[in-house]
Protein backbone atom coordinates (compact mmCIF):
# COMPACT_ATOMS: atom_id res chain seq x y z
CA UNK A 1 0.00 0.00 0.00
CA UNK A 2 2.58 2.69 1.11
CA UNK A 3 4.65 1.47 -2.57
CA UNK A 4 1.83 2.55 -4.26
CA UNK A 5 1.13 5.76 -2.95
CA UNK A 6 4.92 6.36 -2.70
CA UNK A 7 4.70 5.76 -6.78
CA UNK A 8 1.71 7.56 -7.50
CA UNK A 9 2.93 10.59 -5.54
CA UNK A 10 5.96 10.29 -7.42
CA UNK A 11 4.18 9.95 -10.65
CA UNK A 12 2.41 13.67 -9.88
CA UNK A 13 5.46 15.06 -9.46
CA UNK A 14 6.75 14.33 -12.57
CA UNK A 15 3.18 15.08 -14.07
CA UNK A 16 3.77 18.55 -12.40
CA UNK A 17 7.54 19.13 -13.39
CA UNK A 18 6.67 18.02 -16.69
CA UNK A 19 3.65 20.64 -17.62
CA UNK A 20 5.69 23.34 -15.70
CA UNK A 21 8.37 22.85 -18.06
CA UNK A 22 6.25 22.14 -21.30
CA UNK A 23 4.39 25.76 -20.32
CA UNK A 24 7.60 28.10 -19.70
CA UNK A 25 9.82 26.49 -22.60
CA UNK A 26 7.10 27.27 -24.71
CA UNK A 27 6.32 30.95 -23.48
CA UNK A 28 9.61 31.32 -23.60
CA UNK A 29 9.79 30.59 -27.36
CA UNK A 30 6.65 32.59 -27.88
CA UNK A 31 8.34 35.70 -26.37
CA UNK A 32 11.30 35.46 -27.89
CA UNK A 33 11.98 38.48 -30.60
CA UNK A 34 11.81 37.97 -33.89
CA UNK A 35 15.36 39.43 -36.11
CA UNK A 36 16.56 38.74 -39.73
CA UNK A 37 19.86 38.82 -41.32
CA UNK A 38 19.90 38.68 -45.31
CA UNK A 39 16.59 37.63 -44.77
CA UNK A 40 17.36 34.67 -42.57
CA UNK A 41 15.27 35.21 -38.94
CA UNK A 42 16.05 34.01 -35.97
CA UNK A 43 15.13 34.69 -32.26
CA UNK A 44 17.31 37.23 -31.04
CA UNK A 45 15.88 36.55 -27.15
CA UNK A 46 15.20 32.89 -26.46
CA UNK A 47 15.45 31.40 -23.02
CA UNK A 48 14.17 28.11 -23.67
CA UNK A 49 17.56 26.64 -24.66
CA UNK A 50 18.33 28.07 -20.99
CA UNK A 51 15.03 26.27 -19.79
CA UNK A 52 15.92 23.17 -21.03
CA UNK A 53 19.14 22.77 -19.68
CA UNK A 54 18.01 24.09 -15.94
CA UNK A 55 15.05 21.14 -16.59
CA UNK A 56 17.92 18.16 -17.16
CA UNK A 57 20.56 19.47 -14.22
CA UNK A 58 17.81 19.89 -11.55
CA UNK A 59 15.95 16.59 -12.71
CA UNK A 60 18.88 14.53 -14.26
CA UNK A 61 19.47 13.65 -17.76
CA UNK A 62 16.69 11.20 -17.67
CA UNK A 63 14.77 14.11 -18.99
CA UNK A 64 16.16 14.34 -22.12
CA UNK A 65 13.24 13.14 -23.99
CA UNK A 66 11.51 16.17 -22.89
CA UNK A 67 13.96 18.51 -24.12
CA UNK A 68 14.08 16.94 -27.49
CA UNK A 69 10.10 16.95 -27.71
CA UNK A 70 9.89 20.37 -26.34
CA UNK A 71 10.90 22.43 -29.73
CA UNK A 72 8.60 20.25 -31.64
CA UNK A 73 5.70 20.69 -29.48
CA UNK A 74 6.36 24.74 -29.37
CA UNK A 75 6.52 24.96 -33.32
CA UNK A 76 3.48 22.75 -33.26
CA UNK A 77 1.63 25.25 -30.86
CA UNK A 78 2.87 28.77 -33.34
CA UNK A 79 1.79 27.17 -36.08
CA UNK A 80 4.95 26.66 -37.90
CA UNK A 81 4.17 25.87 -41.68
CA UNK A 82 5.09 22.48 -43.87
CA UNK A 83 8.24 24.02 -45.18
CA UNK A 84 9.18 25.37 -41.59
CA UNK A 85 8.66 21.45 -40.32
CA UNK A 86 11.50 20.53 -42.62
CA UNK A 87 14.11 22.10 -40.27
CA UNK A 88 12.21 22.37 -37.44
CA UNK A 89 13.09 18.39 -36.10
CA UNK A 90 17.04 19.34 -36.74
CA UNK A 91 16.97 22.26 -34.59
CA UNK A 92 14.91 20.27 -32.15
CA UNK A 93 17.56 17.53 -31.95
CA UNK A 94 20.27 20.22 -32.10
CA UNK A 95 19.05 22.36 -29.32
CA UNK A 96 18.11 18.65 -27.53
CA UNK A 97 21.69 17.30 -28.04
CA UNK A 98 23.90 20.38 -27.16
CA UNK A 99 21.78 20.77 -23.60
CA UNK A 100 22.68 17.15 -23.12
CA UNK A 101 26.09 17.43 -23.41
CA UNK A 102 26.44 20.63 -21.66
CA UNK A 103 24.16 19.17 -18.65
CA UNK A 104 26.59 16.08 -18.82
CA UNK A 105 29.60 18.68 -18.39
CA UNK A 106 27.78 19.89 -15.17
CA UNK A 107 27.07 16.63 -14.13
CA UNK A 108 24.83 18.08 -10.94
CA UNK A 109 24.57 15.15 -8.03
CA UNK A 110 21.49 16.50 -6.76
CA UNK A 111 18.21 18.61 -7.79
CA UNK A 112 20.55 21.73 -7.24
CA UNK A 113 24.17 23.32 -8.93
CA UNK A 114 26.37 24.19 -6.14
CA UNK A 115 28.36 27.34 -7.70
CA UNK A 116 30.35 28.06 -4.90
CA UNK A 117 33.56 26.52 -5.89
CA UNK A 118 35.39 27.92 -9.25
CA UNK A 119 35.73 25.48 -10.74
CA UNK A 120 31.98 24.69 -11.11
CA UNK A 121 31.73 27.44 -12.29
CA UNK A 122 34.20 27.28 -14.82
CA UNK A 123 32.58 23.91 -16.11
CA UNK A 124 29.28 26.08 -16.34
CA UNK A 125 30.86 28.70 -18.40
CA UNK A 126 31.86 25.83 -20.65
CA UNK A 127 28.87 23.77 -21.18
CA UNK A 128 26.66 26.99 -21.89
CA UNK A 129 29.41 27.67 -24.74
CA UNK A 130 29.10 23.91 -26.07
CA UNK A 131 25.09 24.55 -25.93
CA UNK A 132 25.30 27.86 -27.46
CA UNK A 133 27.44 26.50 -30.44
CA UNK A 134 25.43 23.48 -30.92
CA UNK A 135 22.49 25.46 -31.52
CA UNK A 136 23.84 27.75 -34.09
CA UNK A 137 25.50 25.27 -35.39
CA UNK A 138 22.68 23.85 -37.17
CA UNK A 139 21.45 27.12 -38.07
CA UNK A 140 25.01 27.41 -39.86
CA UNK A 141 23.88 24.76 -41.77
CA UNK A 142 20.07 25.16 -42.53
CA UNK A 143 21.80 28.90 -44.22
CA UNK A 144 24.36 27.29 -45.86
CA UNK A 145 21.97 25.03 -47.83
CA UNK A 146 19.16 27.69 -48.39
CA UNK A 147 21.48 30.15 -49.43
CA UNK A 148 24.96 29.18 -50.01
CA UNK A 149 26.05 32.62 -48.74
CA UNK A 150 29.22 32.39 -45.79
CA UNK A 151 29.29 35.79 -44.90
CA UNK A 152 25.41 35.48 -44.33
CA UNK A 153 25.57 31.99 -42.77
CA UNK A 154 28.67 32.99 -39.80
CA UNK A 155 26.28 36.17 -39.26
CA UNK A 156 23.51 34.10 -38.72
CA UNK A 157 25.46 31.53 -36.81
CA UNK A 158 27.30 34.04 -34.62
CA UNK A 159 24.48 36.13 -33.34
CA UNK A 160 22.56 32.69 -32.55
CA UNK A 161 25.00 31.94 -30.44
CA UNK A 162 25.61 35.15 -28.79
CA UNK A 163 21.66 34.84 -28.22
CA UNK A 164 21.71 31.81 -26.65
CA UNK A 165 24.61 32.00 -24.85
CA UNK A 166 23.35 35.29 -23.30
CA UNK A 167 20.04 33.71 -22.38
CA UNK A 168 21.73 30.71 -20.30
CA UNK A 169 24.44 32.53 -18.63
CA UNK A 170 21.56 34.67 -17.05
CA UNK A 171 18.25 33.24 -16.86
CA UNK A 172 19.08 29.26 -16.37
CA UNK A 173 21.26 29.99 -12.81
CA UNK A 174 17.95 31.08 -11.11
CA UNK A 175 16.26 27.94 -12.33
CA UNK A 176 19.05 25.64 -11.07
CA UNK A 177 18.89 27.41 -7.61
CA UNK A 178 15.88 27.71 -6.56
CA UNK A 179 12.59 25.61 -5.53
CA UNK A 180 9.66 27.24 -7.13
CA UNK A 181 6.94 24.80 -4.96
CA UNK A 182 4.06 26.67 -3.75
CA UNK A 183 5.18 25.44 -0.11
CA UNK A 184 8.88 26.48 -0.47
CA UNK A 185 7.96 29.76 -1.90
CA UNK A 186 5.33 30.76 0.89
CA UNK A 187 8.25 29.78 3.65
CA UNK A 188 10.58 32.82 1.83
CA UNK A 189 11.86 34.69 4.50
CA UNK A 190 10.51 38.54 4.98
CA UNK A 191 12.79 40.90 2.52
CA UNK A 192 15.44 43.08 5.25
CA UNK A 193 15.48 46.64 4.82
CA UNK A 194 18.90 46.76 3.17
CA UNK A 195 17.32 44.30 0.47
CA UNK A 196 14.63 46.80 -0.26
CA UNK A 197 17.38 48.88 -0.95
CA UNK A 198 18.98 47.07 -3.32
CA UNK A 199 15.72 46.04 -5.26
CA UNK A 200 15.09 49.69 -5.79
CA UNK A 201 18.67 50.33 -7.01
CA UNK A 202 18.56 47.66 -9.04
CA UNK A 203 15.11 48.74 -10.47
CA UNK A 204 15.91 51.88 -11.32
CA UNK A 205 19.35 51.61 -12.77
CA UNK A 206 17.53 49.23 -15.13
CA UNK A 207 14.49 51.83 -15.94
CA UNK A 208 17.86 54.24 -16.85
CA UNK A 209 19.74 51.91 -18.95
CA UNK A 210 16.53 49.77 -20.85
CA UNK A 211 14.11 52.52 -20.78
CA UNK A 212 16.54 55.25 -22.37
CA UNK A 213 18.02 52.67 -24.83
CA UNK A 214 18.76 54.04 -28.22
CA UNK A 215 19.54 52.04 -31.48
CA UNK A 216 23.11 54.17 -31.52
CA UNK A 217 23.88 53.40 -27.94
CA UNK A 218 23.04 51.72 -24.42
CA UNK A 219 22.87 54.57 -21.67
CA UNK A 220 25.06 54.09 -18.66
CA UNK A 221 24.89 49.92 -19.13
CA UNK A 222 28.14 49.75 -16.88
CA UNK A 223 26.23 51.43 -13.96
CA UNK A 224 24.63 48.26 -13.29
CA UNK A 225 27.81 46.52 -11.85
CA UNK A 226 26.97 48.83 -8.80
CA UNK A 227 23.81 46.96 -7.87
CA UNK A 228 25.06 43.70 -8.90
CA UNK A 229 28.26 43.98 -6.87
CA UNK A 230 25.70 45.15 -3.91
CA UNK A 231 23.40 42.49 -4.22
CA UNK A 232 26.13 39.43 -5.17
CA UNK A 233 28.57 40.72 -2.06
CA UNK A 234 25.85 40.54 0.44
CA UNK A 235 23.56 37.36 -0.66
CA UNK A 236 26.21 35.43 -2.91
CA UNK A 237 25.39 33.16 -5.99
CA UNK A 238 21.62 33.31 -5.29
CA UNK A 239 21.34 36.97 -5.02
CA UNK A 240 23.81 37.25 -8.67
CA UNK A 241 21.08 34.60 -9.92
CA UNK A 242 18.12 36.93 -9.40
CA UNK A 243 19.46 39.87 -10.20
CA UNK A 244 20.81 38.80 -13.41
CA UNK A 245 17.65 37.16 -14.68
CA UNK A 246 15.99 40.21 -13.80
CA UNK A 247 18.27 42.17 -16.05
CA UNK A 248 17.72 39.73 -19.03
CA UNK A 249 14.36 39.91 -18.84
CA UNK A 250 14.12 43.96 -18.77
CA UNK A 251 16.03 43.71 -21.89
CA UNK A 252 13.76 41.04 -23.80
CA UNK A 253 11.07 43.37 -22.69
CA UNK A 254 12.75 46.67 -23.62
CA UNK A 255 13.46 44.98 -27.23
CA UNK A 256 10.14 44.38 -27.91
CA UNK A 257 8.52 47.68 -26.99
CA UNK A 258 11.43 49.89 -28.06
CA UNK A 259 12.48 47.70 -31.06
CA UNK A 260 15.96 47.81 -31.52
CA UNK A 261 18.03 46.82 -34.22
CA UNK A 262 19.71 43.73 -34.42
CA UNK A 263 23.50 45.31 -34.20
CA UNK A 264 22.19 47.40 -30.77
CA UNK A 265 20.43 44.18 -29.67
CA UNK A 266 23.94 41.60 -30.60
CA UNK A 267 26.03 44.98 -28.69
CA UNK A 268 23.84 44.57 -25.53
CA UNK A 269 24.05 40.68 -25.33
CA UNK A 270 27.53 40.69 -25.71
CA UNK A 271 27.42 43.43 -22.24
CA UNK A 272 25.22 41.18 -20.64
CA UNK A 273 27.64 38.43 -20.98
CA UNK A 274 30.20 40.36 -19.80
CA UNK A 275 27.82 41.31 -16.77
CA UNK A 276 26.66 37.48 -16.13
CA UNK A 277 30.63 36.35 -16.00
CA UNK A 278 31.44 38.94 -13.70
CA UNK A 279 28.60 38.37 -11.04
CA UNK A 280 29.09 34.75 -11.21
CA UNK A 281 32.73 34.71 -10.65
CA UNK A 282 32.25 37.56 -7.89
CA UNK A 283 29.44 35.49 -5.83
CA UNK A 284 31.54 32.80 -6.43
CA UNK A 285 34.34 34.21 -4.31
CA UNK A 286 31.43 34.90 -2.15
CA UNK A 287 30.11 31.82 -1.40
CA UNK A 288 33.36 30.39 -1.25
CA UNK A 289 34.58 32.84 1.76
CA UNK A 290 31.25 32.02 3.79
CA UNK A 291 31.27 28.21 2.95
CA UNK A 292 35.01 28.65 4.66
CA UNK A 293 33.87 30.44 7.53
CA UNK A 294 31.24 28.19 8.13
CA UNK A 295 33.87 24.91 7.67
CA UNK A 296 36.26 26.71 10.15
CA UNK A 297 33.58 27.73 12.08
CA UNK A 298 32.05 24.54 12.54
CA UNK A 299 35.44 23.12 13.40
CA UNK A 300 36.08 25.11 15.88
CA UNK A 301 32.92 24.51 17.19
CA UNK A 302 33.56 20.67 17.14
CA UNK A 303 37.50 21.39 18.52
CA UNK A 304 36.11 23.00 21.61
CA UNK A 305 33.34 20.40 22.01
CA UNK A 306 36.10 17.34 22.41
CA UNK A 307 38.23 20.05 24.41
CA UNK A 308 35.73 19.94 26.60
CA UNK A 309 35.21 16.35 26.90
CA UNK A 310 38.87 15.50 27.10
CA UNK A 311 39.02 18.38 29.96
CA UNK A 312 35.87 16.57 31.88
CA UNK A 313 37.71 13.32 31.14
CA UNK A 314 40.84 14.73 32.86
CA UNK A 315 39.06 16.47 35.71
CA UNK A 316 37.26 13.06 36.29
CA UNK A 317 40.18 11.23 36.75
CA UNK A 318 42.62 13.99 38.66
CA UNK A 319 40.09 14.21 40.94
CA UNK A 320 38.92 10.71 41.63
CA UNK A 321 42.72 10.35 42.31
CA UNK A 322 42.66 14.03 44.38
CA UNK A 323 40.22 12.83 46.80
CA UNK A 324 40.47 9.00 46.74
CA UNK A 325 43.62 10.31 49.38
CA UNK A 326 41.90 11.92 51.83
CA UNK A 327 38.81 9.98 51.74
CA UNK A 328 40.51 6.55 52.21
CA UNK A 329 42.62 8.12 55.18
CA UNK A 330 39.13 9.28 56.55
CA UNK A 331 37.90 5.62 56.34
CA UNK A 332 41.02 4.15 57.69
CA UNK A 333 40.86 6.50 60.92
CA UNK A 334 36.72 5.85 61.06
CA UNK A 335 37.41 2.52 61.13
CA UNK A 336 40.35 2.49 64.02
CA UNK A 337 38.16 4.42 65.64
CA UNK A 338 35.41 1.99 65.36
CA UNK A 339 37.76 -0.81 66.31
CA UNK A 340 39.10 1.18 69.05
CA UNK A 341 35.05 1.91 70.39
CA UNK A 342 34.55 -2.52 70.31
CA UNK A 343 37.75 -3.19 71.64
CA UNK A 344 37.00 -4.70 76.04
CA UNK A 345 38.39 -1.82 77.35
CA UNK A 346 37.74 1.10 75.02
CA UNK A 347 39.64 4.01 74.70
CA UNK A 348 37.17 6.77 73.45
CA UNK A 349 39.90 9.35 74.31
CA UNK A 350 41.69 7.73 71.54
CA UNK A 351 39.04 7.02 69.53
CA UNK A 352 37.63 10.44 69.30
CA UNK A 353 41.76 11.83 68.67
CA UNK A 354 41.40 9.78 65.82
CA UNK A 355 37.54 10.34 64.57
CA UNK A 356 38.94 14.00 64.79
CA UNK A 357 41.57 13.25 62.21
CA UNK A 358 39.34 11.48 59.92
CA UNK A 359 37.61 14.51 59.99
CA UNK A 360 39.91 16.57 59.12
CA UNK A 361 40.58 14.32 56.08
CA UNK A 362 36.98 15.06 55.14
CA UNK A 363 37.40 18.75 55.08
CA UNK A 364 40.26 18.54 53.08
CA UNK A 365 38.21 16.62 50.50
CA UNK A 366 35.85 19.02 50.87
CA UNK A 367 38.08 21.96 50.23
CA UNK A 368 39.50 20.22 46.94
CA UNK A 369 35.70 20.45 46.10
CA UNK A 370 35.29 23.66 46.96
CA UNK A 371 38.48 25.28 45.40
CA UNK A 372 37.42 23.88 42.02
CA UNK A 373 33.90 25.22 41.69
CA UNK A 374 35.39 28.38 42.82
CA UNK A 375 37.96 28.46 40.40
CA UNK A 376 35.38 27.75 37.57
CA UNK A 377 32.81 29.92 38.86
CA UNK A 378 33.73 33.11 40.82
CA UNK A 379 32.25 33.95 44.17
CA UNK A 380 32.52 36.68 47.04
CA UNK A 381 35.73 37.19 49.28
CA UNK A 382 34.94 36.73 52.94
CA UNK A 383 37.07 38.69 54.73
CA UNK A 384 38.73 38.96 58.16
CA UNK A 385 41.29 39.93 60.92
CA UNK A 386 42.90 36.58 60.25
CA UNK A 387 46.56 36.52 61.87
CA UNK A 388 49.48 34.31 59.57
CA UNK A 389 50.61 32.14 62.10
CA UNK A 390 47.24 30.45 62.71
CA UNK A 391 46.30 30.44 59.59
CA UNK A 392 49.26 27.73 58.62
CA UNK A 393 48.94 26.08 61.84
CA UNK A 394 44.96 25.38 60.40
CA UNK A 395 47.01 24.09 57.50
CA UNK A 396 49.43 21.88 59.02
CA UNK A 397 46.94 20.35 61.12
CA UNK A 398 45.07 19.10 57.59
CA UNK A 399 48.38 17.81 55.93
CA UNK A 400 50.14 16.58 59.32
CA UNK A 401 48.61 12.96 59.21
CA UNK A 402 50.21 12.74 55.47
CA UNK A 403 53.40 14.43 56.07
CA UNK A 404 53.62 11.94 59.11
CA UNK A 405 52.85 9.01 57.07
CA UNK A 406 55.84 10.31 54.77
CA UNK A 407 58.32 11.08 57.30
CA UNK A 408 58.40 14.79 56.62
CA UNK A 409 58.92 17.78 58.84
CA UNK A 410 56.38 20.82 58.98
CA UNK A 411 57.91 23.63 60.16
CA UNK A 412 56.89 27.29 60.35
CA UNK A 413 59.50 29.92 61.18
CA UNK A 414 59.43 34.06 62.10
CA UNK A 415 55.18 33.56 61.42
CA UNK A 416 53.98 35.25 64.52
CA UNK A 417 55.61 38.52 64.59
CA UNK A 418 53.79 39.27 61.20
CA UNK A 419 50.57 42.15 61.29
CA UNK A 420 47.27 40.51 61.16
CA UNK A 421 45.84 40.94 57.74
CA UNK A 422 42.42 41.13 56.03
CA UNK A 423 41.91 37.98 54.25
CA UNK A 424 38.85 34.75 53.59
CA UNK A 425 41.23 32.79 55.94
CA UNK A 426 39.23 29.22 54.55
CA UNK A 427 40.58 30.01 51.34
CA UNK A 428 43.96 31.16 52.26
CA UNK A 429 43.87 27.86 54.13
CA UNK A 430 43.27 25.73 51.07
CA UNK A 431 45.92 27.82 49.15
CA UNK A 432 48.75 26.43 52.12
CA UNK A 433 47.00 23.09 52.33
CA UNK A 434 47.95 22.49 48.32
CA UNK A 435 50.92 24.17 48.73
CA UNK A 436 52.13 21.68 51.32
CA UNK A 437 50.37 18.61 49.71
CA UNK A 438 52.55 19.43 46.88
CA UNK A 439 55.56 19.48 48.69
CA UNK A 440 54.42 16.22 50.35
CA UNK A 441 53.76 14.38 47.69
CA UNK A 442 57.05 15.56 45.57
CA UNK A 443 59.32 14.58 48.36
CA UNK A 444 57.59 10.63 48.25
CA UNK A 445 57.22 10.04 44.94
CA UNK A 446 60.85 10.79 45.10
CA UNK A 447 61.76 7.69 47.29
CA UNK A 448 63.24 10.28 49.41
CA UNK A 449 63.48 8.55 53.01
CA UNK A 450 62.88 11.91 54.75
CA UNK A 451 62.37 15.54 54.09
CA UNK A 452 61.59 18.95 55.63
CA UNK A 453 59.12 21.93 54.69
CA UNK A 454 59.54 25.23 56.29
CA UNK A 455 56.81 27.77 56.13
CA UNK A 456 58.38 31.59 56.85
CA UNK A 457 57.59 34.90 56.50
CA UNK A 458 58.57 38.40 55.96
CA UNK A 459 57.36 41.92 56.67
CA UNK A 460 58.08 43.70 52.84
CA UNK A 461 56.44 47.02 54.34
CA UNK A 462 53.24 47.17 52.15
CA UNK A 463 52.47 43.63 51.67
CA UNK A 464 53.19 40.59 53.54
CA UNK A 465 55.31 37.31 52.09
CA UNK A 466 54.92 33.93 52.93
CA UNK A 467 57.06 31.77 51.61
CA UNK A 468 56.72 27.60 51.36
CA UNK A 469 60.33 25.80 50.54
CA UNK A 470 60.59 22.06 50.57
CA UNK A 471 63.63 19.67 50.48
CA UNK A 472 62.04 17.66 47.13
CA UNK A 473 63.38 17.45 43.80
CA UNK A 474 62.35 20.77 42.61
CA UNK A 475 60.50 21.79 39.54
CA UNK A 476 62.32 21.34 36.32
CA UNK A 477 62.95 24.52 33.91
CA UNK A 478 60.18 23.32 31.25
CA UNK A 479 57.48 22.95 33.51
CA UNK A 480 58.67 26.29 35.14
CA UNK A 481 57.16 28.51 32.34
CA UNK A 482 53.76 26.80 32.46
CA UNK A 483 53.36 25.68 36.20
CA UNK A 484 50.49 28.02 37.05
CA UNK A 485 48.23 27.27 33.77
CA UNK A 486 45.34 24.94 34.04
CA UNK A 487 45.90 21.34 33.38
CA UNK A 488 50.07 21.63 33.87
CA UNK A 489 51.16 19.40 36.67
CA UNK A 490 54.46 17.82 37.82
CA UNK A 491 53.05 14.72 38.77
CA UNK A 492 51.65 11.69 36.93
CA UNK A 493 48.07 11.48 38.19
CA UNK A 494 47.78 15.00 39.44
CA UNK A 495 44.96 17.33 38.13
CA UNK A 496 47.15 20.29 37.50
CA UNK A 497 44.31 22.77 39.11
CA UNK A 498 45.87 23.57 42.42
CA UNK A 499 48.22 25.66 41.58
CA UNK A 500 45.84 27.45 38.70
CA UNK A 501 43.46 27.68 41.72
CA UNK A 502 46.13 28.97 44.44
CA UNK A 503 47.17 31.71 42.89
CA UNK A 504 43.51 32.83 41.34
CA UNK A 505 42.77 33.14 44.98
CA UNK A 506 45.69 34.97 45.71
CA UNK A 507 44.90 37.51 42.60
CA UNK A 508 41.55 38.01 44.18
CA UNK A 509 43.24 39.37 47.61
CA UNK A 510 45.28 41.70 45.51
CA UNK A 511 48.12 39.28 45.71
CA UNK A 512 50.42 37.35 44.29
CA UNK A 513 52.37 33.89 43.73
CA UNK A 514 54.98 33.04 42.16
CA UNK A 515 57.67 29.97 42.42
CA UNK A 516 61.29 29.98 42.44
CA UNK A 517 63.52 27.43 42.51
CA UNK A 518 66.02 26.08 45.33
CA UNK A 519 69.52 24.92 44.72
CA UNK A 520 67.30 21.70 46.37
CA UNK A 521 63.68 21.60 46.37
CA UNK A 522 61.51 24.16 45.59
CA UNK A 523 59.81 27.49 46.96
CA UNK A 524 56.51 29.00 46.58
CA UNK A 525 56.48 33.17 47.92
CA UNK A 526 52.61 33.83 48.26
CA UNK A 527 52.23 37.97 49.09
CA UNK A 528 49.73 40.04 50.50
CA UNK A 529 48.52 43.43 51.23
CA UNK A 530 49.74 44.31 54.82
CA UNK A 531 46.41 46.45 54.73
CA UNK A 532 43.50 44.93 52.93
CA UNK A 533 41.14 48.33 53.51
CA UNK A 534 40.41 48.45 49.59
CA UNK A 535 39.52 45.12 49.70
CA UNK A 536 36.99 45.13 52.48
CA UNK A 537 35.56 48.24 51.41
CA UNK A 538 34.86 46.56 47.75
Amino acid sequence: MQASVASSRGLENVARVALAYFVLYSIGDALAAWHAVDGVDFKLWNAAPAMSLALLVRFGVRWWPAVFAAPLAAGFLHGATIEGWVWIAPRAFAEGSSVLIAAILISAKDRSVDFAPLRTVSTFFVAAAVAAGGIALVRLCEVLIAAPSETAALAVAGRIFVANLTAILCFSPILMFYDFAPTRVLRWPLISYETVMQIAALGAIVWEVFGRFANAEVHFFYVLFLPLAWITTRHGQRGAAIALAFVFLSAVVSDWLLIHTLRAGTELQLRLIVLAVTALLLGTMVSERRRSQGQVQAQQTELTHLQRLNIGSEMASALAHELSQPLTAAMNYTLAALRMIKAPDPDLERAAEVLSKGISQVEAAGQTVHGLREFMQKSELRLSLSHIDETVKRAFHLVSAEADAAHIDLRAVGLSALPPVYVDQVRIVQVLVNLLRNAVQAISEAKMASGAITVSGMDKGDLIEISVADTGPGIAAEVMERLFLPFVSTKASGMGLGLAISKSILESHEGDLQAVALPQGACFKLTLPRSSAEIRDA
